[in-house]
C-alpha cells in the first residue's frame, strides 16, 4: 500500500513539473539550471523587407565558453574560451583572434554563457505572455548602451523554441532552435579545428 501511495505521489509531482510553463517568476531559475546548451538553429535577419537566412549549430556552457558554426550559405565558426574570441572564415582563409575582455557583455549569447546567478544582473524581465500555447518572454538589457534593445525568448511549455532580438540598427534577428539539448558534452567539442593554409591574425 505504501509503495502504491509513493508511486502515485511521485507521478503527481512529476506531472506538475513536466507540465509547468515558463513565466516571469521562474524564467531566470530555469535558465540558471541549464549549464550546457547544444542545438541546431536557423537564423533569420529582418531589415527593410529583406530577409537573410543562415543555418548553423550552437554549443555553449555556463562557464562562458561557446562555439557557433554557420553552415549555410556561409562557412564561418566563432568560438570563445576565457581569454580570446576566435573567428574562422573559410572563404577568406583567415582566423582572427581577439582578446575577449567584455566582448559578450551586451550580446544575446550571454543569456546562455553568463555564470549561474548573474543573468538578472544583465536583464530585466518585462513580461511573459501566452500566445497560442506559446509563452513569449520579453527582456530588456540593464545596460542602456547595449546594442540589443529587446530580447525575446519563445517557449512551448519548457521547450525553448526561439531567441530573437531587436538591435539599435533596427534589425530583428531570430534564431529558431531544433534538436535542442541541455545535456553535458565534452568541452573539447568547443575547440576550432583550423585547416592547413589558414592565415592567423591577432588583434
Amino acid at each position: 500500500m505504501h509503495k502504491i501511495l509513493l508511486l502515485i505521489l511521485f507521478a503527481t509531482v512529476f506531472q506538475s513539473i513536466s507540465s509547468e510553463e515558463i513565466n516571469s517568476e521562474n524564467l531566470f531559475n530555469f535558465l540558471n539550471e541549464k549549464q550546457f546548451l547544444e542545438a541546431k538553429f536557423t537564423q533569420t535577419t529582418y531589415l527593410n523587407s529583406r530577409d537573410r537566412i543562415i543555418k548553423g549549430t550552437i554549443k555553449a556552457t555556463r562557464g562562458g565558453l561557446f562555439k557557433l558554426e554557420y553552415l549555410e550559405p556561409i562557412q564561418e565558426t566563432i568560438s570563445a574560451d576565457k581569454r580570446f574570441l576566435y573567428k574562422l572564415d573559410i572563404e577568406l582563409e583567415q582566423l582572427d583572434i581577439v582578446p575577449r575582455e567584455e566582448y559578450f557583455k551586451d550580446t544575446p549569447i550571454n543569456i546562455f554563457i553568463t555564470k549561474t546567478g548573474d543573468i538578472d544582473k544583465l536583464y530585466l524581465i518585462d513580461s511573459c505572455t501566452n500566445d497560442n500555447k506559446l509563452t513569449i518572454c520579453a527582456l530588456s538589457p540593464k545596460d542602456k548602451d547595449s546594442f540589443v534593445e529587446k530580447l525575446f525568448l519563445k517557449f512551448l511549455k519548457t521547450d525553448l523554441k526561439s531567441l530573437s532580438y531587436l538591435d539599435s540598427f533596427g534589425q530583428l534577428v531570430e534564431l529558431e532552435f531544433e534538436e535542442i539539448s541541455w545535456k553535458p558534452f565534452p568541452v573539447s567539442q568547443l575547440l576550432i579545428e583550423v585547416p592547413e593554409g589558414i592565415d592567423v591574425v591577432y588583434h
